[in-house]
């Protein structure tokens, strides 16, 4: 199998083709074929493929090429087939929990490795999910600020979720939450386990606090930062087609699920991969 890999921006995303399956729950890759989808994972960051249907144990098995599965997210539902895909769906009075810019779970101490996201149901329009490039924002700091945020962590939590979390149970349903979504302390720079590249690892969604600092000193530096992370310049928008699968690598990209198509429905399969199995 020959696959072909369209870089979609300079700073982030490709489109591959020439991969092609069925609906089988049985779906494998060979070791080759593996190694190419992971390099090129690790190349571009988040990869697209085309007309790709998967049933939700394939879909599953597609993830474990990349590494053990886990990590499930506190707040969303499984579907009935498998308990390793998560059922993202959307629409009328459900709104959208996703249109912050965040990478995944990270208010945990061992965030997931990588995502795999399924389109399954898609609006007449919009619902476009967009990405970006936190090696690309590193490299565009200002090289003395980037001396000064290699030396802080910063503290992440589970952000938004404190909502519904509340609406349901109160300061005892949120306390809950926290104890089951965790918090975690993480620098600022991080670098990535396989090829060590540097990038900024702050998000609008999860992170709260830079350690060492006052309240308004941690304030003002993190919008700095996440104004930064908002330029186009490091960004990849993707328009979902139904069995459209999109595969990023966690550790040094962001996302932002655009929330512009309700009252229509949009449902999408997402499976959590907890470990790079090819990472030292």
């Amino acid at each position: 199998m020959t696959l072909v890999v369209d870089r979609l921006t300079p700073a982030i995303g490709a489109e591959i083709r020439g991969l092609s399956t069925n609906k089988s729950s049985s779906f494998a890759f060979g070791s080759e074929l593996s190694e190419q989808l992971y390099q090129a994972l690790l190349d571009n960051h988040v990869v697209v493929f085309r007309d790709l249907e998967l049933a939700p144990l394939a879909l599953a098995r597609f993830g474990e090429m990349f590494g053990a599965l886990g990590a499930r997210h506190h707040r969303y539902t499984t579907h009935a087939e498998c308990d390793d895909v998560v059922v993202l769906e959307w629409g009328g009075e459900r709104k959208p929990d996703a249109a912050e810019w965040h990478a995944d779970m990270t208010y945990r101490s061992t965030p997931p490795f990588a995502s795999v996201l399924q389109a399954i149901v898609v609006p007449p329009t919009g619902g476009d999910t967009l990405w970006a490039s936190m090696f690309a924002v590193h490299d565009a700091l200002d090289a003395g600020l980037r001396r000064d945020l290699e030396s802080l962590d910063a503290v992440h939590d589970m952000g938004a979720f404190r909502t519904p979390a509340y609406e349901e149970g109160g300061n005892e349903g949120m306390a809950e939450a926290f104890a089951q979504a965790g918090t975690a302390a993480h620098p600022i720079i991080a670098h990535h386990p396989v090829h060590g590249r540097p990038y900024l690892n702050v998000s609008e969604s999860f992170t709260r606090f830079i350690i060492g600092m006052s309240a308004p000193e941690s304030g003002r530096l993190l919008t700095h930062l996440f104004d930064l992370i908002n330029r186009p310049d490091f960004h990849v928008r993707v328009r979902w087609q139904p069995n459209t699968i999109a595969v990023w690598d966690n550790r040094g990209s962001q996302h932002y699920a655009v929330a512009d198509y309700l009252p229509h429905r949009r449902v999408m399969h997402r499976v959590a991969v907890a470990a790079d199995s090819r990472a030292a």
